[in-house]
């Protein structure tokens, strides 16, 4: 009977430290969810100019406005006008933020794009100049991934990629780039 107590009480103390053990690891995880949404962090809501560039070249395209909130926790929500769509083909995107350094961090984002439009750029055949230009876009979603660093508790810059994919078979078709600054808005 002895034995059998024995073996109860190290079964016990066994999840016992088991369960201290996960709940500092989970402790440990959400102090830095909240360290990367402090007040001096990246959390807020940012009114944020994004410039289209040449991958090769950094050269700019075109630029246009975002609004995008950095959730505590490490959510997004962005809402944009990027003048290459048309009205209504792209939706807001949503995604997740982290802390990627002193005052850096890794965010990426996801946007659906709902129908297709043909190409309308000029030198191409077919340009129309009453129509808006476009390098044209397949139904289906694009990714957005930048690194993004805060100058001060106010301003961040950053720098990344889009990647658009086809809906019918999510194959990829363009690549891109692009900068963006940004002010909190308050």
């Amino acid at each position: 009977m002895t034995s059998s107590i024995h073996s109860t009480a190290r079964r016990v103390t066994t999840l016992f430290c088991l369960s201290g053990a996960l709940l500092l690891a989970s402790g440990s995880a959400f102090a830095q969810s909240n360290q990367s949404a402090s007040a001096n962090g990246l959390a807020g809501v940012w009114l944020v100019q994004v410039t289209l560039r040449v991958c090769a070249t950094g050269a700019p395209i075109d630029s246009f406005n975002s609004l995008v909130t950095f959730h505590r926790g490490g959510t997004i929500s962005e809402s944009t006008a990027g003048p290459g769509f048309a009205v209504g083909q792209r939706g807001p995107g949503t995604g997740v933020w982290e802390a990627a350094g002193h005052d850096a961090y890794a965010q990426r984002m996801v946007a659906l794009i709902t129908f297709d439009t043909a190409e309308n750029l000029p030198g191409r055949p077919g340009f129309n100049p009453a129509l808006p230009i476009s390098p044209g876009f397949f139904a289906g979603w694009s990714t957005v991934t930048h690194t993004v660093e805060m100058s001060d508790a106010n301003h961040m810059t950053s720098a990344g990629t889009s990647t658009f994919y086809k809906a019918v078979d999510g194959t990829q078709y363009r690549p891109g780039c692009s900068t963006a600054a940004g002010v909190r808005f308050e």
